[in-house]
């Protein structure tokens, strides 16, 4: 595996070229396998975080079913329902949360779409334009609560699992890439400083003594392979209006503000002393961890590295 240390606690993805074509099929069973035995003899938690469309969801089910992990994801698209391997009565619970966040992000790309339509043509001070800005205000908040609503409802679900958990988000990334955007990075805020402050108290109430992650994997690139992402996945609440080829201004916009904080996010993690554990880097532009198999092994050897030795790093 060639993957190169790049910080303390940063492990980088890179294909080992030297692989040949009879040995893949040994190289890919070999490393499942041990990875099979590590998650069931010591229970761990893996969080995936990226961007709108880095491919979060198809890695964590990729690597809870080859593994035998539980898995839980983000929204309720099909084919990504929630996995269990002992306990499906958490299914249901998770599900209404996750319905609950789906029906909250309509609202909120519908009320981004409508401010920046009045925006492009309302003065800032006429009162059509502060009462969709007051909407949108609104909307963005209940979106945060919604993600913290299924992120502290998964966390606790995994703490009362005893098999090995991946979970597709984080609330560290919530807070400290969507809502630093949302805050500081826009024309406009969408986020007041009132609405930061409810969610840190939020965090620091709620997430403090819940489960941290054994290892957090993190998905980077370019904002043209994220697009393509969502236009391929066709999402409704992602899709425009009236062009269904056409991603709406609105996450446009967010995608690559996202992208700058992203690249940011390992070392804001340090500084924010939330998470301190191993990350690994996955480029998504050099690794194509869903169509090709000698990607697929360097990134589970990878994951093998940073759950088997960290000390090592």
């Amino acid at each position: 595996m060639n993957s190169t240390i790049t910080s303390p606690n940063i492990l980088d993805v890179t294909e080992d070229i030297s692989i040949k074509r009879h040995q893949v099929a040994n190289r890919l069973t070999g490393v499942v396998r041990r990875l099979i035995k590590h998650f069931n003899q010591q229970r761990c938690l893996i969080t995936c975080v990226g961007n709108i469309g880095a491919g979060k969801s198809s890695l964590i089910k990729v690597l809870a079913y080859n593994t035998g992990m539980n898995a839980m994801f983000e929204l309720p698209d099909e084919g990504y329902e929630d996995h269990f391997t002992q306990n499906e009565a958490f299914t249901p619970l998770l599900a209404t949360a996750k319905d609950t966040a789906r029906r909250t992000l309509h609202k909120y790309y519908c009320a981004i779409e409508d401010f920046i339509a009045c925006h492009s043509k309302e003065l800032s001070d006429s009162p059509s334009w502060i009462e969709t800005k007051k909407c949108l205000e609104k909307e963005a908040l209940n979106i945060q609560h919604a993600y913290l609503d299924l992120r502290k409802m998964q966390l606790q679900v995994a703490a009362g699992l005893h098999n090995s958990t991946c979970v597709d988000g984080s609330s560290l990334a919530d807070r400290y890439a969507f809502c630093e955007v949302l805050h500081r990075d826009l024309e406009v805020p969408y986020l007041t400083g009132e609405a930061m402050g409810v969610i840190d108290q939020r965090l620091n109430r709620e997430f403090k003594k819940l489960p941290q992650p054994d290892l957090m994997i993190f998905l980077h690139g370019h904002t043209d392979a994220f697009f393509q992402n969502i236009k391929e996945r066709q999402r409704s609440e992602e899709k425009h209006v009236t062009n269904d080829d056409e991603i709406p201004e609105g996450l446009s916009r967010l995608v690559k503000a996202l992208n700058i904080r992203y690249d940011a996010f390992p070392d804001t993690l340090n500084t924010t002393n939330w998470y301190k554990g191993p990350i690994l880097r996955i480029n998504i532009a050099d690794i194509d961890f869903v169509s090709n198999i000698r990607h697929l092994i360097a990134v589970y050897e990878g994951i093998e590295q940073l759950i088997s030795s960290p000390q090592s790093l």
